[in-house]
């Protein structure tokens, strides 16, 4: 089984390398990214022979399909505005694909390739890390469990680490773009930072205050639980990562307004997204992450409220946060899953519909990543 990991050498894509590393029955591993001085020197520390890296360019479509042509899997760890262009490729090189979310408005997008999905006889999975991912499987799987659903909720929290978690960028557009949610059988937005909840995560992420952000489960969720009236999404940060969030709104460096600049324009916006590229992300390494999904709904005339949580943290082994790790793995089962078949359907599909959860849960779990269910 060959696997193509883009943006192979970022957080998120190590840990779906070091997954798929320690699967016997995956034989090569390709580390795709722009920047070979930073992923060579990372294959050399996994040291093993399946993987090698390779120069990919998400911006030269050529470099791209080309990268993509041989591959049973293209697991997309890369920016999520890139999710169509690397979706493409892989449809062109009709090798299976997956990524890590779109932030709702990218994945309602990707999910219209479905009949070109169907036609090529591959199987595109969208959002399949921990929120999307991990959220959407257990929200389908409470689902199964009653005769009616009401209501879905999914809350994430976090403890430790420090500094932005994950891609600068996406935590930016997390916390300024116009979440969605589904409410009373409608779609609307609100605005960003709104919906203020306290609510209980596991020890020792517990108390964690939560707010609406624009995320990818809204794209389906509503769509594939039969019947249900209300989903939302809510996303607690650190309370230092939140501190800094807040002082760039309150500096007005979040605006996107251009500026002019000394012979050019630039927003505030634009120059984080760039800068903050450049930093490396501290090396702690006491991050906890937590996530909760509790569905509402009936059970023989009867209202019943299942409620998943998991606490992941992060791995000495791999010198990986929680974040990663907790993003990287699921990703990993999934595409060994697509490179054995063991997923049949085809087209592009969400995650609650494309997996089976029993045999998810169980996978997730050798790897410390354990679901309880209340």
């Amino acid at each position: 089984m060959k696997v193509l990991v883009i943006g192979g050498c970022g957080a998120m894509g190590k840990a779906i390398v070091r997954d798929l590393n320690e699967n016997p029955e995956v034989n090569e591993i390709v580390i795709g990214d722009i920047d070979l001085s930073k992923a060579r020197p990372y294959a050399n520390e996994v040291e093993s022979q399946k993987i090698s890296v390779k120069k990919v360019d998400i911006k030269i479509q050529n470099q791209l399909i080309n990268a993509c042509k041989g591959m049973n899997v293209v697991a997309n760890a890369s920016w999520y505005e890139f999710n169509l262009e690397v979706m493409k490729a892989a449809l062109k090189a009709k090798s299976h694909y997956l990524d890590l979310g779109g932030l709702y408005h990218i994945t309602k997008k990707q999910l219209k390739l479905d009949k070109d999905f169907k036609k090529a006889g591959i199987t595109a999975i969208l959002g399949i890390g921990a929120s999307p991912g991990i959220t959407n499987v257990l929200a389908g799987h409470g689902a199964s469990k009653l005769d009616s659903v009401e209501e879905v909720h999914i809350r994430t929290g976090a403890k430790g680490g420090g500094g932005f978690a994950y891609s600068a960028k996406t935590i930016l557009d997390e916390v300024t773009m116009n979440p969605v949610i589904f409410e009373k059988g409608k779609f609307k937005e609100v605005e960003p930072l709104s919906g203020k909840e306290r609510y209980r995560l596991p020890s020792p992420v517990d108390d964690v205050e939560g707010f609406y952000s624009i995320h990818s489960e809204l794209a389906t969720l509503p769509f594939t639980i039969r019947g249900v009236k209300t989903v939302t999404f809510r996303v607690g940060f650190s309370p230092s990562l939140l501190q800094k969030v807040n002082v760039l709104l309150e500096l007005g460096l979040l605006n996107t307004a251009k500026i002019p600049m000394k012979g050019f324009k630039l927003s505030p916006k634009d120059f984080l997204y760039n800068y903050l590229g450049t930093l490396k992300a501290p090396p702690s390494m006491d991050e906890f992450k937590a996530l909760q999904v509790e569905v509402i709904g009936k059970k023989e005339r009867t209202t019943r409220k299942l409620v998943f949580e998991t606490l992941v943290k992060s791995s000495k082994k791999w010198d990986l946060r929680a974040t990663a790790v907790w993003t990287g793995v699921p990703a990993a089962i999934t595409a060994f899953w697509l490179g054995k078949g063991k997923i049949p359907m085809r087209g592009v599909l969400a995650p609650e519909i494309a997996l089976d959860a029993e045999a998810f849960m169980k996978d997730l779990a050798q790897r410390d990543i354990r679901i309880i269910q209340t």
